[in-house]
């Protein structure tokens, strides 16, 4: 494992399907999150309007990976770590949460810079490939965070459009609105 920014994480092996991962879904202020998890480590967090009672998202965001319903104390640890994701959008002083992160190194290095952004602030993809030391990379960088499968653990939402646009998000645009307000009043 590997702190960085406040949280802890780990390269997952390329291939999610080598472990079954246990998944949980929970009603939030921010919609639906459902998470995957092995033993000792966040897979993927992903948003949506409705529940997901298959997990569908989840096996989509980690390319077909097998998944179980969590059981009784990991369904509790699952469901903490949701809350702790979506408090941490406020205060980054909570303990770190343990991420498995699966990209490539352009992916991994793009996700540890987007964890230095503050809480309640955004910067531009333009903005972020330059400080990368990537200037060219802007779509590159956006491609990353289309990628990004662990919702508010690397908080992309607070990557924009040099314009101030809010772009694209994963998990719908008027949700990284929300989130991002969220973030400004905490």
């Amino acid at each position: 494992m590997v702190s960085d920014a406040g949280v802890e994480y780990s390269v997952a092996p390329r291939s999610p399907n080598t472990e079954t991962l246990a998944w949980t879904e929970l009603e939030t202020e921010l919609g639906w999150a459902s998470i995957a998890t092995s033993s000792a480590a966040i897979y993927a967090l992903v948003l949506s309007d409705h529940s997901d009672r298959q997990g569908t998202g989840l096996i989509q965001a980690l390319n077909g990976a097998t998944l179980v319903a969590a059981r009784a104390a990991r369904a509790t640890q699952n469901q903490q770590w949701i809350r702790s994701a979506i408090a941490r959008l406020v205060d980054e002083t909570l303990d770190p949460l343990p991420l498995a992160l699966r990209g490539s190194p352009f992916d991994l290095e793009t996700w540890r810079h987007i964890q230095l952004i503050p809480p309640g602030e955004t910067m531009s993809y333009q903005k972020l490939a330059h400080q990368m030391n990537r200037g060219s990379a802007v779509r590159a960088v956006a491609s990353a965070c289309g990628r990004n499968r662990h919702a508010l653990l690397i908080p992309c939402h607070r990557v924009i459009r040099s314009d101030g646009g809010l772009g694209g998000y994963r998990w719908q645009i008027d949700r990284k609105a929300r989130i991002l307000a969220r973030e400004r009043q905490g």
